[in-house]
Order: structure tokens, then C-alpha cells, then sequence
């Protein structure tokens, strides 16, 4: 079957080096540094997984050249020389895999929180950011931009020094660089400002200094934004000119499709509501104009999509970074032909993105195992063979079951519904969230592949359970929603979020959607989903704002666009107290008085759900070994779901 990748897996020269395939992985934060913002053991043996996985190129990152530069609790910086050590231990690891290796070298500039770093940000001009810490930055002195010049250079030393294959300089994602080609953050009248030529100043100073560092023999590539989606700023086609003069320059190999400003829409979002390969567009017009190689990322999540992205001519490298979270093993799955037991990211950010930006080591939904490879290590068979029963056939039973089996166990799934999927089958009635689904084709096809008994439509009793007479029985019937003990909920005008998503009530005209403090995507998507049914929808919360968890994987502002442009209402600050008829009566949690909606037709509490946990408790003591797991614990998302189930299934 590799016959159908007839680019994938082609070589390519950049610069001085052979990539034995185009499929990069590419630079992102982790928060797997040392207390010194160093990279740790953890993140080598992170990238090393890459590699051995049939990644061709490791660019590492991103990594900052200065203290002032630190923008999230946990980043990696490449200022101090007791980072070679390090970077010579990665250097080492990604050749003894085949892979190249670059580091990303960054300055956040007006991006980097001042209250971490406890230094001021810097940036071109006076200009705060939109988007994160809106710290107004110190306008650079020439000695300043000059301090900044050296320090990638220096950087770029530790680099080379370490033996490792090159770098990449860091020019997008609104970050230092970006902030001087940009006329929206550079007001500056010296030679750094005002003409495209002068606002280019900075990077080409840049580029000068870690070319001199580097030499001839490694590599330098430059990562450029397409477009600063900000009214004003830099389009394609100015991008286009400034990619055409780093080229001129004869000094780099590569130029890297990069982010934009982070306060644009899609600046900080990569949730599944961004459509795939966002950046192919960006990339088509760099290579309209250059020749050097164009990496082209983001939002590239199967082999499939990058080699028609190869063979269509929108990119030289397709940079699979969360899918490769995902699946470290893609590469080499798709090589051998086995496309279907690839598992794919699902674009839901919440290990990802939405730890970093909380100064949490990331993880992954679809992979229980990131970040941690280094401490988990390779999955063993089982000392002994195990007849196992796993109750429940959402995510967190079936991760179980495939690790169980995995190990070597006898294992039988039961599930009560006609189907497996638990919640998620549930959760991809709403389009936007349909790629959620993913979790539940991985898992079901691992279920076929790996010979899990499974029994669909079965509702399994102590009296079933003693009749199998198992080695172990684990409890995974998940959650039910929870109706808060308020006045008139139990009125027939009062439904859930599962009664909505699964269309099990009828629905009126006029409707609210209650959220009792959860702040995530159930209450979220039920009024998405009844917006799109043409309902009149207002969303209203005890909380400051409308969906204030969603704003971690950054989901939140295009969820906005969207159900703000069906009409749906927002109303914060305000506590439910009572349902009589077709009047709510709120609390102002802030003003401390009562307030009244009258003529609601339909009411949709989004009040969380409580652990379906009756059998577990009906089982205890009737069984050889007993364990519940996932949302029959304690209810809680997907991510901890199968974490939970990946970690059962290699103790069972």
C-alpha cells in the first residue's frame, strides 16, 4: 500500500541535509523543561518517540533566547550554556533514529508575560498585545535590538555546538520578529521602521547573525506568517514580497508557513472549527514566488491529506504536529498500509493547547501516553493470563479493553446500547464538534483488530457477572445528566442537554440554555445545536462570561462568531432559583436581587452530570477483583476518560 504515498515518503534535500521523507514535526510548547526552563529527559524521550515513529524531520521548540521572552510557565529557553548538555542528548537521539534535527529559536516579544518573567516586554513599538497579557511593552533601543541580535546568535551556537542539524528562527505567531515587519506593532521612525525595507531591518540582522553562528553546513530556516488577519497589517501579498527578500538573501533554506497575530481570529484557535490545512492557501503563494523548500503545516492531520497536499505542488514538507501527538507510530503506519489503525487527532485541544496555556506538561486525549513516555515506557504482556468483563463501551471501557488486550488478557465488552461510543456518540450530534468522533473510531477498530469480544444491547447484572465467573470486573457505565433540586424541575418544559442532542423532547420556540457553572461544551453545543435548528436560544450563566472553560483550548472566540451570527443571546452573572410555568427566576450574583424571564418555552439545564455508579456498588464484594473507571468514578471529560482507562488496562 505505500504505492499510493508517492511523495510522502520521497527525500528532500534542505540545505546541506537529506530528510528521508516529508513529514515533519514540527515546533510547539510542551512544558517539559526543568525548573530552569531547561529541556529535560522528558522532552527527548518525547521527540525520540517522534522520530522512531517515522518522523523525518524534528525541528524542537520553540525556545526562547531570553528571560524576558518567557510567555507560558514551563517554556523552553536556549539562553543559558547549560542547555547543551541537553540539546547534545537530543542530537544524539534523533540521528540514532534517522531523523534531522533543528531547534526553533524565539522571542515573544510583547507576547511574553511580564508577571513570569518579572522583566518588561519588549516589542518594536508601544503597542500591548490583544490577545494574552496586553502588557504595554518597552519600545526597543537600538542597544536593545541589538542585545536581541546577539542572543539568537548565540543560541545558535549552543545549537551547532551541541550537533544538532540547524535552526529555525522564529517569525510568526505575531512573536518579536513579526512585530517589526508589521505595520499594526511597528510605529517606529529610525532605520527599524516605517518602509517595508526598515521594518525588515530586525529579521535580517537576524538571519545575518545565526547564519555567521551556523556556518555553511547546517541549515536556517525562517518561519514567516501568510497573513497577520488583522485589519491593517501585513496580507498574503505583503508576506509574499517579504519571503521573496529572505530568499534573496541567499542565507536560508527553508521558509516555514507560520501563525498570526494571536489577537486575529484563528490566532490562538487550532480546534476542530478551523478548517483543515488553514495555511495551504499561505503556502501555495510562498511557492508562487520562491524556490527554496516550503514547509506547510497546521491543521494536516492524516497522510492521506498531506500527500494530495505534496502532489497538488502546496508545499514541499507537511507538518503533522498534533497528529503525531496523537500518534507518534503515523509515519510508519502509513507506509505499511495500516491507515485504518492510525489514530487520529481529533483537533479537541485539550491536552494539548489547553494544558499549556495553563503552565501544565501536555498530554493527549487519544493518547494517554504523552509526556510520559519516558516514565511509562513500553507496554508489557501480562505474568498471567486474565479473563476480564469490562461494563460499558464509552471511551474509558474501551481504552481498557485495549490495553487489556494488548497485555495478553481474555477480555469482554458489554455494552447496553446499539453501538459503542459512549457520551461521544452523544457529543458529534452538533456539526462543529463532529470530529470528537474520532476517539470512538479508533477505539471501535481497535476493538475488531485486537479480537475483543464485544456484546452490544446488553444490560449486564450481578447475577450476568457471577454467571462469567471473571478474574476481574471493571465498571465503566459513565455518567448521567444531573438535575439540580430547584423548584419546577421536573416540569415537562424542562429538559437536558442529552434530551436536546439526541432529539428525545420537543423542543419550543423560545428557549434557555442553563449552565450550572460547568462553562464547557454541553451547554455549549445544545445551543449551538438548537440555533441551527432555528430556534431563538439565550444562554445564561451564574459564571463572568458565556463558556469561560473553552477559552484554555481556545476554542472560545470562534464559538462566539458562530452562535453570536445565529443569534444566540448571552446573560451572565445570573443564578437559576426557580422554573414556574414559562418563568425563570435568577439571582444577580452580584447585585444580590432576583431577576425574571418570562415566555420561555423550553428550558435546558446544563447542570452536569453524577457517576452512574449502581452496579459498581451492587458488584462489590461478588467478584474476584473489582474496578470502576472513567466517568463511573467521578464524572469528568473525555481526556481523563481514557487516561483512566490506559492506565487500568496496564495494571489489570
Amino acid at each position: 500500500m505505500e504505492g499510493q504515498f508517492n511523495y510522502l515518503f520521497t527525500p528532500i534535500k534542505i540545505g546541506t541535509k537529506t530528510v528521508k521523507n516529508r513529514i515533519y514535526f514540527g515546533p510547539h510548547g510542551t512544558m517539559l523543561a526543568d525548573q530552569d526552563y531547561i529541556m529535560d529527559d522528558r522532552y527527548v524521550e518525547y521527540l525520540k518517540t517522534r522520530a522512531r515513529g517515522g518522523a523525518g524531520l524534528i525541528i524542537a521548540g520553540m525556545m526562547t533566547v531570553m528571560q524576558n521572552a518567557r510567555d507560558l510557565a514551563g517554556i523552553q529557553e536556549i539562553h543559558d550554556e547549560r542547555v547543551v548538555p541537553m540539546l547534545k542528548k537530543l542530537a544524539e537521539a534523533l540521528h540514532n533514529e534517522g531523523a534531522v534535527g533543528l531547534v526553533q529559536l524565539c522571542h515573544t516579544g510583547r507576547e511574553s508575560d511580564p508577571e513570569l518573567s518579572r522583566l518588561p516586554a519588549w516589542s518594536a513599538s508601544a503597542v500591548p498585545s490583544g490577545a494574552m497579557f496586553r502588557d504595554v511593552p518597552k519600545e526597543m533601543e537600538t542597544e536593545d535590538i541589538q542585545e536581541v541580535v546577539k542572543a539568537f546568535k548565540r543560541a545558535a551556537q549552543f545549537v551547532k555546538e551541541a550537533g544538532l542539524d540547524g535552526v529555525e528562527i522564529h517569525g510568526g505567531s505575531g512573536y518579536l520578529p513579526q512585530q517589526f515587519m508589521s505595520p499594526i506593532t511597528n510605529f517606529r521612525i529610525d532605520e527599524y521602521g516605517g518602509s517595508l525595507e526598515n521594518r525588515l531591518r530586525f529579521p535580517m540582522e537576524l538571519i545575518d547573525a545565526v547564519r555567521d553562528a551556523l556556518g555553511d553546513d547546517l541549515v536556517l530556516g525562517f518561519r514567516l506568517s501568510g497573513d497577520d488577519f488583522i485589519p491593517g497589517g501585513n496580507g498574503i501579498e505583503d508576506y509574499k514580497e517579504i519571503a521573496k527578500k529572505l530568499e534573496a538573501t541567499g542565507k536560508i533554506n527553508f521558509i516555514h508557513v507560520g501563525g498570526p497575530f494571536y489577537e486575529g481570529i484563528y490566532g490562538l484557535g487550532m480546534g476542530m472549527q478551523v478548517p483543515l490545512g488553514f495555511y495551504t492557501p499561505h503556502a501555495v503563494g510562498f511557492k508562487e514566488v520562491i524556490d527554496l523548500p516550503v514547509l506547510n503545516d497546521f491543521r494536516i492531520n492524516d497522510p492521506v491529506q498531506g500527500e494530495k497536499i505534496l502532489a497538488n505542488g502546496q508545499g514541499d514538507m507537511v507538518g503533522m504536529i498534533r497528529a503525531l501527538i496523537a500518534d507518534p507510530e503515523l509515519p510508519n503506519k502509513a507506509r505499511e498500509g495500516r491507515l485504518e489503525e492510525i489514530r487520529s487527532c481529533i483537533a479537541c485541544d485539550q491536552g494539548c493547547i489547553g494544558r499549556a496555556f495553563k503552565g501544565k506538561a501536555l498530554t493527549c486525549l487519544q493518547n494517554a501516553t504523552v509526556g510520559l513516555e519516558l516514565k511509562i515506557g513500553k507496554l508489557e504482556p501480562a505474568s498471567a493470563k486474565k479473563k476480564i468483563i469490562i461494563v460499558g463501551g464509552g471511551p474509558a471501557g474501551m481504552e481498557t479493553a485495549r490495553v487489556a488486550k494488548l497485555r495478553g488478557h481474555d477480555v469482554t465488552l458489554y455494552e447496553k446500547e446499539n453501538e459503542l461510543g459512549g457520551q461521544v456518540n452523544i457529543a458529534v450530534k452538533v456539526q462543529s464538534r463532529a470530529e470528537f468522533g474520532g476517539i470512538t473510531r479508533y477505539l471501535v477498530k481497535q476493538m475488531e483488530i485486537l479480537g475483543v469480544k464485544v456484546n452490544l444491547g446488553v444490560t449486564v447484572t450481578p447475577e450476568l457477572v457471577a454467571k462469567e465467573n471473571p478474574d476481574v470486573a471493571v465498571i465503566a457505565t459513565g455518567s448521567k445528566p444531573f438535575k439540580p433540586p430547584i423548584p419546577g424541575a421536573d416540569q415537562d418544559n424542562v429538559v437536558s442537554v442529552w434530551d436536546v442532542l439526541l432529539d428525545r423532547a420537543d423542543i419550543g420556540d423560545n428557549v434557555v440554555v442553563v449552565d450550572g457553572g460547568e462553562a464547557h461544551w454541553p451547554c455549549c453545543s445544545a445551543a449551538e445545536y438548537l440555533a441551527d435548528k432555528g430556534k431563538k436560544v439565550e444562554i445564561i450563566t451564574p459564571l463572568l462570561f458565556v463558556g469561560m472553560e473553552l477559552a484554555a483550548t481556545a476554542d472560545l472566540m470562534p464559538f462566539y462568531v458562530r452562535v453570536r451570527s445565529k443569534g444566540v443571546e448571552f446573560r451572565p452573572n445570573l443564578h437559576l432559583l426557580a422554573i414556574s410555568g414559562n418563568t425563570l427566576t435568577f439571582l444577580d450574583v452580584y447585585a444580590g436581587v432576583p431577576k425574571t424571564i418570562e415566555g420561555i418555552d423550553t428550558v435546558v439545564l446544563a447542570a452536569g452530570n453524577r457517576a452512574d455508579d449502581q452496579l459498581y456498588k451492587s458488584m462489590k464484594g461478588k467478584v474476584k477483583k473489582l474496578h470502576s473507571v472513567g466517568d463511573c468514578v467521578s464524572p469528568r471529560r473525555a481526556l481523563e476518560a481514557i487516561y483512566d482507562g490506559y492506565n487500568l488496562g496496564r495494571i489489570l
